[in-house]
């Protein structure tokens, strides 16, 4: 009896370690975002008291490549000392994400690499685009899959909210 309740310990254990993470609103998400050009890590609490965008996004997602321009005139719009956009490469090579990277490079985004998906798995991130949105407070406030245009006035709708309190 008591050698069945150690095995079934050890399989419920073996499951939680082995779970996707699955941020909720009103969570506080991984600080960690990645390396930028420069090689500086990239972090929330770089952007403490900014409302953070956080997306999620691969060369090859033709509505990523659609996100990706409109979040920047957002930040541009607003100020950089009030919205942060960071875009995430999720899951391509480096040769790839290099030559994307140029390919964007007049786009006034920060860029990381998640090369292996580490930092979207602490997020959750299994389909692209995957956007987050972090509150000033640090919390996480919205979360989006897909792209389209009531994506975006719903991520417009909550930033204004965000920007307004």
């Amino acid at each position: 009896m008591f050698s069945r309740i150690i095995i079934l310990l050890i399989a419920v254990f073996s499951l939680n370690i082995n779970a996707e993470t699955v941020l909720e609103l009103g969570d506080v998400p991984p600080d960690f975002l990645g390396n930028d050009s420069n090689g500086d890590a990239v972090t929330l609490k770089d952007h403490k008291g900014k409302v953070v965008v956080i997306s999620f996004w691969a060369s090859w997602c033709s509505p990523c490549l659609k996100e990706l321009p409109i979040l920047e005139n957002i930040q541009n719009k607003v100020g950089t000392d009030k919205i942060k956009v960071i875009a995430i490469n999720f899951k391509e090579d480096r040769k790839k994400y290099r030559k994307i990277k140029k390919l964007l490079s007049s786009l006034n985004l920060t860029l990381t690499h998640d090369k292996r998906g580490t930092i979207g798995k602490k997020f959750g991130v299994e389909a692209i685009p995957n956007l987050f949105i972090v509150g000033k407070n640090g919390e996480l406030v919205f979360h989006n899959v897909g792209y389209g245009d009531s994506s975006i006035d719903e991520i417009v709708k909550v930033l204004n909210q965000q920007l307004s309190s």
